[in-house]
């Protein structure tokens, strides 16, 4: 099998060009911008802890304190109350504020990818027809994020353990490995999870849009092709990696020559996912032509432009001069 990257792309990009400029029509790019809009609702939301700045912050650190946390933060929250249930009360609000976004990207990606698919602007048509998968999807990522919850608790309660357990010191040349093996594992979760985030949302999403199944269902399809061609879509997640870096560039390169106005402008909610439709609009179809070179069963294209397999029609009944009940 000859599986390729730059073909894919370009075939996106010119998909992309067909859809958005021939002909330009403004309206067309308001729909298809809400919907990619609601697509990456939770785009912005893991950069969490990355985005902080602690430079600094490790000078003054005192390890024999840390065992003190938890009696100094009960010691707290008896004398502040309210304050601990204003917290108490913020932290279930941002709570649900993440659960509906969630559920409403869930529901965006399909909507978005059938207007790909099929070169439209709908909104209403593709939130009924595909509520079942968006939901699917949505019941995943909570799940799915619970389990990477637990396992960053688990790891930092660990490393609580390991601190307060050999303080004030001195560390060993093993507890020194034990942090350094420690952070490699969790850059191989973290590119782990990264993989698996990605082909989620960029081939077990067609392929539940394809086939009309729910996510557990298409990852049992998705699986056999990841475990039989590995290295094709581990270097696909580099090309996708490159692409983003690329693309963050450019848009700083805009920023700065135009004295930070397109940065303000990119950062209004929806209007920034319009003006960067074409950049959304070329990575999901990106995703779908590099999918379809596994053939029909695997590509969601209704037409023959995308030349590695499509939906075949559905079939048609034989003519013949006998009446048969229910043709």
């Amino acid at each position: 099998m000859n599986i390729e990257y730059f073909t894919p792309l370009s075939n996106a990009w010119e998909r992309m060009k067909k859809a958005l400029f021939k002909p330009f029509d403004i309206g067309k790019w308001f729909v298809l911008g809400f919907t990619a809009f609601l697509s990456q609702l939770m785009d912005s939301c893991g950069h969490g802890p990355f985005s902080n700045n602690y430079g600094g912050a490790g000078e003054n650190i005192n390890f024999p304190e840390i065992g003190h946390i938890p009696e100094r933060a009960a010691n707290w929250i008896h004398f502040h109350p309210f304050i601990a249930a204003a917290i108490l009360a913020g932290l279930l609000v941002l709570i649900a504020i993440v659960l509906v976004f969630t559920w409403l990207s869930s529901r965006g990606a399909f909507m978005f990818l059938d207007n790909v698919v099929h070169d439209r602007a709908l909104v209403a048509k593709p939130w009924r027809e595909y509520r079942t998968q968006g939901n699917s999807l949505f019941f995943w990522r909570i799940g799915f994020g619970i389990v990477i919850t637990l396992l960053i608790l688990a790891s930092l309660l660990l490393v609580f353990i390991q601190i307060v357990r050999y303080s004030p010191g001195p560390y060993t040349p093993l507890h020194i490995l034990f942090f350094i093996l420690f952070g490699f594992f969790w850059l191989a979760a973290s590119v782990i999870i990264a993989y698996i985030f990605l082909f989620t949302h960029n081939f077990v999403v067609p392929i539940m849009y394809r086939h009309d199944l729910k996510i557990l269902e298409a990852w049992r399809k998705f699986l056999p092709i990841l475990k039989s061609h590995f290295i094709y879509f581990f270097l696909y997640g580099l090309l996708f990696l490159l692409l983003y870096i690329c693309i963050v560039v450019a848009v700083v390169f805009a920023g700065c020559i135009t004295c930070c106005c397109v940065f303000i402008i990119l950062a209004v909610p929806y209007i920034g996912s319009v003006l960067l439709l074409p950049v959304s609009f070329t990575l999901r179809a990106f995703s779908l032509e590099f999918l379809a070179q596994w053939g029909t069963d695997y590509s969601v294209f209704p037409d023959e432009a995308s030349g590695a397999g499509n939906i075949p029609p559905p079939p048609v009944p034989p003519a013949t001069g006998v009446n048969v009940p229910g043709i």
